[in-house]
């Protein structure tokens, strides 16, 4: 995705075309490509209706196709959808550091305001925030000028054993899996290690830093998959191992 500062004033859309080209801008970040069917399961509609919106985008300027099913924003939809991206994670840290919600509260309340607030008022809560970088999930926030920067980082369970690094993001807006994971004290800025992994897809075994201590934990792909990992140092032997098994060393960005 490009990062060009915005340039001119940007055109007033509805919530609806909002929350469609945030989706398409976070998809294509955490996949690399759109398709129909991938957009309509983060909007939570049906595809036929993500391809009608994605017709009307498209004759605005703000979508083209790519391929038969795949969808990418034009340089003016990228604008809209990182100054929506960021009003809403500035939201989601008022609501936190403001007004007491919690990490799993969070996201539903400001995907379905944040849309309807003036620009000022954000940028006023912004500053009165102190200028944070990134939302209670760990995400960054994109700059007032429309840039986004991806920390490196890599998901848990693509972690060689031995490896250790800080939790940057949780990559899910799932209440009851943000409420567990706050249960294990896995949040962003925790130290974390992958101590072992089971063969055969088998669950891992991490260390998770409490206090002056650790705490070990047993959990499954599917969650590890939702943690991104910065800062990671791997034990060499491990990650010899780890290319040799899949070819490569796997690098991943991703951004909510």
């Amino acid at each position: 995705m490009s990062k060009r500062p915005f340039l001119r004033p940007l055109p007033r859309v509805s919530a609806a075309v909002q929350d469609f080209l945030s989706e398409t801008y976070l998809e294509s970040v955490e996949s690399g490509r759109v398709s129909l069917r991938a957009l309509a399961a983060r909007l939570n509609v049906s595809p036929p209706a993500v391809s009608r919106m994605a017709q009307r985008l498209v004759r605005q300027g703000l979508l083209r196709r790519e391929g038969a099913c795949g969808l990418v924003l034009s340089e003016l939809g990228e604008r809209v959808a990182l100054r929506a991206i960021r009003k809403r994670r500035i939201f989601e840290v008022f609501l936190v550091e403001k007004l007491g919600y919690t990490w799993d509260e969070v996201y539903p309340v400001a995907a379905s305001c944040s849309n309807y607030l003036d620009d000022d008022l954000v940028e006023r809560m912004y500053a009165q925030l102190g200028r944070p970088t990134r939302c209670p999930h760990g995400d960054p926030i994109p700059t007032a000028d429309g840039r986004m920067e991806l920390p490196s980082s890599l998901r848990l369970d693509m972690l060689p054993e031995g490896a250790r690094g800080v939790v940057g993001r949780i990559a899910s807006q799932d209440a009851e899996m943000l409420r567990y994971l706050a249960l294990l004290r896995i949040v962003p800025g925790v130290p974390i290690q992958l101590v072992s992994r089971a063969p055969f897809s088998g669950p891992l075994r991490i260390r998770v830093a409490n206090g002056a201590f650790f705490d070990e934990h047993v959990i499954g792909n599917e969650l590890a998959a939702k943690i991104w990992v910065e800062g990671v140092e791997p034990n060499d032997e491990a990650v010899a191992r780890m290319q040799s098994r899949n070819g490569r060393a796997e690098d991943c960005h991703s951004a909510r």
